[in-house]
């Protein structure tokens, strides 16, 4: 993943995805917060780009890496207007978005955000959204009566690149994480999930989906975990993961620089192989 949360990371954004994908990463990936709260103290700082605006920057620096949010905080954004900043970027990236989305869980931020009144209800108000968003990017007039949002006679153009809208990366394992993944997800994208508890909520989530749903995971790593990045990764490949995730979370952006290198030499991501290895 793209660090958007660290001192230095305004240059780290300019400079870093071209660069990575120099070195043969399949895609980039950002994380969402908006302002910073004591409860994400060790573990992000408060300084917070914001997550479609940086993607946007990374889209017109890079030709062919994936560009994804993980996780987009859905209730964080009214849903038409959000769906207007995705399509934005997948309209000008040629199609490159992949949107991980969750509910996030900081009643302080939905505050700062006008949102608290979601908060309580974050899970339905959450799959509200995505259904007003994907409404919207189906294109033409769009009208929605629910729960949370109401809007009638608004005509939206154009549609995304990606048809019929950007793959949904579902982030989470809870049950109701599961029960939103089984029913729109083209990928789940839990975090720090070992294999075998990958595999063991994986297999209950496709029972739920009465499909395979392909998996995917992200992985907080850190300078610890280079010697065996490879064996890492392997591991998630091995049990199906389509898609495996580098986090680089709460480190100097200098750091991230070099850890990004690194990772990609020891994987060999400059030659042709049948992994996927996503960087954050």
């Amino acid at each position: 993943m793209v660090t958007t949360n660290e001192p230095g990371a305004a240059q780290l954004v300019k400079v870093l995805p071209a660069q990575a994908e120099s070195w043969g990463y399949d895609s980039l990936w950002v994380t969402d917060h908006v302002v910073g709260v004591r409860a994400m103290d060790g573990v992000y700082s408060d300084y917070w780009l914001e997550a479609l605006t940086a993607l946007t920057w990374m889209a017109a620096t890079t030709s062919r890496v994936r560009l994804g949010t993980g996780v987009l905080v859905v209730p964080h954004r009214n849903p038409v207007l959000a769906a207007k900043m995705i399509t934005t970027i997948d309209v000008l990236s040629n199609g490159r978005v992949d949107l991980g989305v969750g509910t996030g869980w900081s009643k302080i931020e939905y505050r700062a955000l006008g949102a608290e009144n979601l908060f309580e209800a974050r899970g339905r108000a959450t799959d509200e959204a995505l259904d007003v968003m994907k409404s919207c990017w189906g294109g033409g007039e769009v009208a929605h009566d629910g729960e949370f949002f109401s809007f009638r006679h608004v005509v939206l153009e154009p549609v995304p690149h990606q048809r019929p809208h950007p793959p949904l990366w579902i982030g989470g394992h809870s049950g109701p994480a599961l029960r939103r993944a089984a029913r729109i997800a083209d990928v789940w994208h839990p975090h720090d999930l070992a294999p075998s508890e990958l595999t063991t909520i994986g297999n209950k989530l496709d029972d739920l989906a009465e499909r395979a749903v392909p998996r995917s995971v992200r992985l907080h790593v850190t300078e610890d975990d280079m010697p065996a990045i490879t064996d890492l990764v392997d591991s998630y490949l091995d049990i199906g993961c389509v898609r495996v995730v580098l986090e680089f979370r709460s480190q100097p952006c200098d750091v991230v620089a070099r850890l990004s290198e690194r990772a990609a030499e020891l994987l060999e991501l400059d030659q042709p192989t049948p992994c996927e290895v996503i960087h954050s």
